[in-house]
């Protein structure tokens, strides 16, 4: 199982919804999905169908320690998530289910690691949205960057999310002391919109600075509202004809390449 930690400390850059429509993508192909909503705002868990009153098992309660009583094993947490295309395998969140709680167990940062070792066999990959507008210092993200096999980056077009890009670096050497080899893999541009002259010249900047560091530059996703309204309604991008669609189709044979 090859496990992709989508990662980029601002919020609203997109992660979720690339983790959303790379499972279906994978899903339609046939593949053994899996996504871990690792990010405490529970969009891919809502974008993929679970409402915001789900009250079975989630995420924090796999990363409990073996001995805690509440601790479930992250098989018994899976939801399958049935589409025409496909069928998507999900470790949901719940907003009220507080990562901070993991604080406390020494050495949580290698649970999610441990957990999926039980499941290696059970998937060909593994999506996991991490959470924004904190750092690595989130619990959920140190846990996700630990268990990562490949750490990838989808960057809006705007200066928030491209400074965050330039910190990055510095944010995930202080998770090295975990993993020596944790670095970003590639970027992604995000809800580019082809009119903007700044998103193209973002883009472009992007296309530079990975030059510069030797990180690729994946197929750019374009702005499109019809991606929202179907995500609202936790509806397969795919199953839609739009230059969307197969940018994220071309985006999904990239990252399975990595």
């Amino acid at each position: 199982m090859k496990k992709i930690a989508l990662y980029n400390r601002k919020g609203g850059v997109g992660k979720s919804t690339t983790t959303i429509n790379l499972a279906h993508a994978y899903a339609r192909d046939g593949l053994r999905v899996l996504v871990i909503d690792a990010d405490d705002q529970a969009s891919s868990t809502n974008g993929l169908g679970l409402t915001n009153d789900y009250e079975g098992k989630v995420l924090l309660d796999c990363l409990l320690e073996e001995n805690d009583p509440f601790y479930t094993p992250i098989e018994q947490v899976i939801v399958t998530c049935e589409y025409e295309t496909g069928t998507v395998y999900l470790v949901p969140t719940r907003r009220s289910a507080s990562p901070s709680d993991l604080t406390s167990q020494i050495g949580y940062e290698y649970r999610l690691s441990e957990e999926l070792a039980k499941i290696d066999e059970l998937f060909d990959i593994c999506l996991i949205d991490c959470p924004g507008s904190t750092s690595a210092l989130n619990p959920y993200a140190r846990c996700a960057l630990v268990a990562q096999d490949r750490i990838i980056m989808p960057v809006q077009m705007q200066k928030f999310s491209m400074d965050a890009v330039y910190s990055a670096p510095e944010e995930l050497e202080e998770m090295k002391r975990f993993r020596e080899d944790i670095h970003i893999a590639a970027f992604i541009p995000t809800m580019v919109s082809a009119r903007s002259k700044g998103d193209v010249m973002t883009v472009e900047e992007l296309e530079e600075l990975g030059k510069e560091v030797g990180i690729p530059v994946l197929t750019t996703i374009p702005y499109a509202v019809k991606v929202q309204t179907l995500q609202r309604e936790s509806r397969p991008v795919i199953d839609h004809k739009s230059p969307a669609t197969d940018a994220y189709l071309q985006l999904a044979e990239e990252v399975l390449s990595l």
